[in-house]
């Protein structure tokens, strides 16, 4: 058997691969370093980090920037509070989404068309926040849990996103399906939501980080019931209180008081590692279907 044979590549097309894994090794390390950095200072004592400016470990090892903040059950329920809303907004936004973009693909479903061109208006308007914050008091829904995943149960990016990907999918085993009896909700629980995980893994990537991430509706919708308080909001809290703390103290042990070796960017770093952790965590078990969710849901259909 003759050997493979390898493809010449010429001069210019070499130097095109060479600066582009230049360039992506250099954007890597643009990456990598300022997070590295928050690592490092949120296991640095306060003396260090007053005078560091870009170190590969610290100085000292030391968790007290941890401890100070579990040192109160309310990060833990907000914690609880936080992965409640992921989880179950995330599971609400899928299912609604996964039902109107297989609806939206039934060609004989009446005023498709419309319907579609009816839900892409809010992609590109918005009423804003007193009218929104309005509705929600008109609901009933301040202070109340389903104000965190109702609102965003539903997006028509995400629905179109999902609705292409069902475009690619062959309507042949539909059609087979049908003549053995199945109705279409048999159809959509056993044949395309099974072939859809690439799609549905990232879209709930989506909206588990946005989930995750969110604390401004809880500032506005959910302010005075601390039972729903999410751990995003209260380390916001936690910051502005240390930072202005900080600001009339004669130093951050001082503005502190109860840790001996913490100060402001010391606790800042270490909430910023408790809330990014959790999604990285996550994110490798979808990362296999990311690539191929958003290529398919994008170009076909």
């Amino acid at each position: 058997m003759a050997g493979k044979v390898k493809m010449k590549q010429s001069a210019g097309s070499r130097i095109f691969d060479l600066c582009n894994t230049v360039f992506m090794i250099a954007f890597c390390i643009t990456i990598f370093i300022p997070f590295w950095d928050v690592v490092v200072r949120s296991f640095s004592r306060a003396q260090d980090i007053s005078y560091m400016h870009l170190n590969l470990f610290p100085k000292v090892w030391t968790l007290d920037a941890y401890k100070y903040c579990f040192q109160d059950n309310e990060i833990i329920m907000a914690f609880f509070m936080s992965v409640l809303r992921t989880v179950v907004g995330t599971a609400i936004h899928v299912v609604v989404c996964c039902m109107a973009a297989y609806s939206m693909t039934r060609t004989d479903m009446p005023f498709r068309r419309f319907i579609t061109a009816v839900l892409l208006i809010p992609m590109f308007f918005s009423a804003g926040m007193i009218p929104a914050y309005l509705n929600m008091k008109r609901l009933g829904m301040l202070n109340n849990f389903l104000v965190y995943v109702l609102p965003s149960g539903f997006s028509i990016y995400n629905t179109i996103i999902i609705r292409n990907y069902f475009f690619s999918i062959d309507k042949g085993m539909e059609e087979a399906a049908s003549i053995d009896g199945a109705s279409q909700v048999r159809i959509f629980t056993s044949i395309i939501m099974p072939l859809s995980k690439p799609v549905l893994a990232t879209v709930a990537l989506w909206q588990m980080v946005g989930q995750w991430n969110a604390w401004f509706d809880n500032m506005v919708y959910c302010r005075r019931s601390a039972n729903l308080t999410t751990l995003q909001y209260l380390l916001r809290r936690m910051l502005d209180s240390i930072t202005a703390s900080a600001s009339t103290a004669a130093s951050g042990v001082e503005a502190i008081g109860t840790m001996v070796d913490t100060n402001p960017d010391t606790i800042k770093a270490a909430t910023t590692i408790l809330v990014v952790l959790p999604i990285v965590a996550v994110y490798p078990f979808l990362q296999k279907y990311f690539v191929q969710g958003i290529m398919v849901g994008a170009v076909k259909g």
